[in-house]
């Protein structure tokens, strides 16, 4: 949801945890930065930013719960879930433990209960020919997607290597590779 598209006297905010994270992961104080430099670049002044010192604990569609229940005390009335939200993978297979949904899923079926309305996060995707589109768009038209995984994305910080401007804003990355050479 863009601050655009809320009413008149609606703000949006940008509520991410900043908290302890997996070992492969970008650390909290990081993540911190990163927004700190988007907050600074984005300046819009219907967008409040507010950091939550929590950790993830990849607990799937009950986690996604209750981070709807902490940004209903913080005084939202809509949250925004991603697909696979805060999703693990089987220490043993490897294989995903919740499907892709059922974040959203729970989400949406305890919405009334919980008077927070839900907004999915579409499944936006990069393309050659007209840049970001919804993947259903992508797919009824035949367009040629780009794609980088996190896992990829962070082995190519590590590495050095060029990031591509259409993943990621060149502030973030920048705060990536400083973070990267004091480590």
């Amino acid at each position: 949801m863009e601050a655009e598209n809320v009413g008149s006297d609606g703000v949006v905010l940008v509520h991410p945890t900043c908290g302890p994270t997996q070992d492969d992961d970008i650390p909290g104080i990081v993540r911190y930065h990163t927004y700190e430099v988007l907050k600074e670049e984005v300046a819009n002044p219907r967008i409040n930013w507010a950091y939550l010192p929590y950790s993830m604990h990849m607990a799937g569609p009950r986690e996604a719960i209750q981070h709807m229940i902490i940004r209903k005390n913080y005084g939202c009335t809509h949250f925004i879930i991603g697909r696979d939200m805060a999703g693990s993978k089987s220490s043993l297979t490897k294989e995903d433990f919740y499907g892709a949904y059922e974040a959203q899923d729970m989400a949406k079926e305890h919405s009334a209960e919980l008077d927070v309305q839900t907004v999915p996060s579409l499944n936006v995707v990069y393309t050659e020919e007209k840049g970001y589109v919804t993947a259903d768009v992508a797919e009824k038209e035949g367009l040629k997607v780009k794609k980088l995984s996190g896992t990829k994305f962070r082995e190519m910080l590590r590495a050095g290597e060029d990031i591509p401007e259409w993943f990621a804003f060149k502030s973030v990355v920048n705060v990536l590779r400083e973070h990267a050479t004091t480590a």
